[in-house]
């Protein structure tokens, strides 16, 4: 089985925010946005489309579904990772959510030939993704200003909204723990599809 370490890091934010992570090469590119998704902590709450080779492969909408899409847009669920022959050193991007455009960039770290790694799997990172729908990168700062200073306009409205969050907190742990269940969910889906 070949494989991808790929490096994902958050455009526009410093410090960085980062993962690395191993996935298979026979996973689609819809998979690799379900796989992101866990890996950043988002949740999977708006659109995405990944920018690569010049290509721009996102998801399409069902037949009764009424959004616009981009003619040049190609189906996620039917282009694999392999099939883009990626290289060490090769990079492409993920955009999730078009209004707050979080823009990620992605690295080919390795490509392991005869990889027995059970995929796909975090292997580290640093800091805690933002919050969903706090207006981008822009917003993320201004966010964060509140949240830190007790005198800020916004600070006990973020607080209402948020509760609890740190900006430095990443548990490769759990995050590892939930690509577990979701690969345990797609095989039991597999599964049943076959009976």
């Amino acid at each position: 089985m070949s494989s991808l370490q790929l490096k994902v890091q958050l455009e526009d934010i410093n410090p960085v925010i980062w993962r690395t992570f191993q996935i298979d090469q026979t996973e689609t590119f819809f998979d690799l946005h379900e796989i992101l998704q866990i890996v950043m902590g988002w949740e999977n709450a708006h659109l995405f489309e990944f920018q690569i080779k010049e290509r721009k492969i996102g998801l399409l909408p069902d037949e009764d579904e009424m959004w616009d899409t981009d003619a040049s847009l190609e189906d996620s669920e039917s282009i694999l990772m392999l099939d883009m022959n990626l290289k060490e050193g090769d990079s492409f991007h993920y955009i999730y959510d078009f209004g707050d455009n979080w823009k990620h960039r992605l690295t080919v770290e390795k490509v392991l030939v005869d990889d027995e790694t059970n995929c796909p799997i975090c292997l580290g990172g640093a800091r805690n993704c933002p919050p969903e729908d706090c207006g981008g990168a822009p917003g993320y700062v201004d966010f964060l200003d509140a949240l830190k200073n007790p005198n800020h306009p916004q600070h006990e409205e973020i607080i209402d909204w948020i509760e609890e969050f740190d900006p430095e907190d990443f548990d490769l742990e759990e995050t590892n723990e939930i690509l577990q269940e979701f690969n345990d969910w797609r095989q039991d889906l597999f599964l049943e599809e076959e009976e």
